[in-house]
């Protein structure tokens, strides 16, 4: 993995502030910045399903009819000129 020379001096000096000085705690470090930036990701993913699912279920006309069941017409009500007439 390459880091800019800048970026690696404030990440061992982060790492060191907040994990000590001590044996590890650069790897400390990694691994915490690195969990956290998977677990971001992920959500992000996974709110990107959920987004995704929720898109494809409203271009189906039988989910949004489901969703909203005042929509469809039971044939007793006045007619409109949207409604489709089978003889």
């Amino acid at each position: 993995m390459y880091l800019s020379e800048d970026l690696d001096r404030r990440f061992r000096m982060l790492a060191m502030s907040v994990y000590g000085y001590g044996r590890g705690s650069l790897s400390e470090a990694a691994v915490d910045a690195l969990t956290k930036w998977c677990e971001g990701h992920d959500a992000r993913k996974s709110n990107q399903q959920s987004e995704d699912e929720h898109s494809h279920s409203n271009s189906d006309p039988v989910s949004r009819a489901e969703e909203r069941p005042d929509a469809i017409s039971s044939g007793t009500k006045e007619n409109s000129g949207s409604s489709l007439h089978v003889s």
